[in-house]
């Protein structure tokens, strides 16, 4: 399925290359601009001598929370413009993922504040399941990594036992690691059906997530695996703008190709049947 999915990625990204990057490049452009704007108005605006004229002539307390509820304010609409471009973005690699031609201003179709609020509610969601899992996995393992640490400086413990506990340590972490990444798989999706349905809830579009991924979660993680030499390669050999587009066409096509397939598949070894049978591998 990997390879199939790649190879597919690389055909779609035929002459759309410089397109796609193009738009990654504008959303993150836009998202840095969006931030530090932000950053550089509130940091002005406490430090003015507005803000002191203020404190001295009315009460201080009155003048900092107002100050503090236009700051929570000023990051509120951040996120909210954060979060629309980023649906934005993977509407116009969605669409790329299905042959549709996605034009640029489609960035900015999730910019409307329901759909940008819908966006971040979706990622704060999906924010705070990825923490209390991501506790549930590590915390084990972090706390044998500090009894192990900490019986080294105050015992007197032998090299091999230290060294047993060590690895163990490192093979429960990594552990750990795969199963959190299998579980944040299963929504990974939900940004995808959000963009395409205008009307799906963000309950709804996390528990289809679930749905959709059931079956393919290895893949999943396996295909996210893949992709890390193609970052790495950057450095020396591959340019970005060429790994950026084919890496996030990529995660798309996957979220595609398993969508379709899910449901009439029940079973791996069917579904390697089809596959092999349809003439896709």
């Amino acid at each position: 399925m990997s390879g199939f999915i790649k190879v597919k990625a690389k055909a779609l990204l035929l002459d759309n290359t410089l397109k796609l990057f193009f738009v990654t490049l504008s959303g993150f452009v836009l998202k840095v601009l969006a931030v530090a704007g932000v950053i550089l108005i509130t940091h002005f605006i406490l430090v003015s001598d507005l803000l002191q004229f203020l404190v001295s002539q009315y009460n201080s307390l009155l003048v900092y929370f107002i100050y503090s509820l236009f700051t929570v304010t000023a990051y509120f609409l951040l996120f909210l413009f954060i979060s629309g471009l980023k649906t934005g973005e993977k509407a116009i690699y969605f669409m790329q993922s299905k042959g549709s031609t996605a034009k640029f201003k489609y960035l900015f179709i999730f910019l409307r504040p329901s759909q940008s609020f819908r966006s971040l509610c979706l990622y704060i969601r999906i924010l705070i399941l990825k923490v209390l899992w991501g506790t549930f996995f590590y915390l084990p393992p972090i706390f044998c990594l500090a009894i192990t640490i900490y019986l080294y400086f105050t015992t007197t413990i032998y090299t091999v036992i230290f060294l047993t506990l060590i690895f163990g340590t490192v093979f429960l972490i990594s552990i750990s690691h795969f199963y959190y990444n299998c579980i944040a798989m299963r929504y990974s999706f939900a940004p995808y059906y959000l963009c395409t349905d205008l009307k799906i809830s963000v309950k709804d579009a996390i528990i289809k997530s679930t749905e959709s991924s059931d079956g393919f979660i290895k893949d999943g993680v396996y295909i996210k695996s893949s992709l890390m030499p193609w970052y790495l390669s950057c450095l020396f050999v591959i340019p970005i703008f060429y790994v950026i587009p084919f890496s996030k066409l990529t995660k798309a096509k996957y979220v595609t190709f398993c969508d379709g397939l899910h449901g009439a598949l029940p079973q791996n070894l069917e579904l390697k049947n089809i596959i092999k049978n349809e003439g896709l591998i």
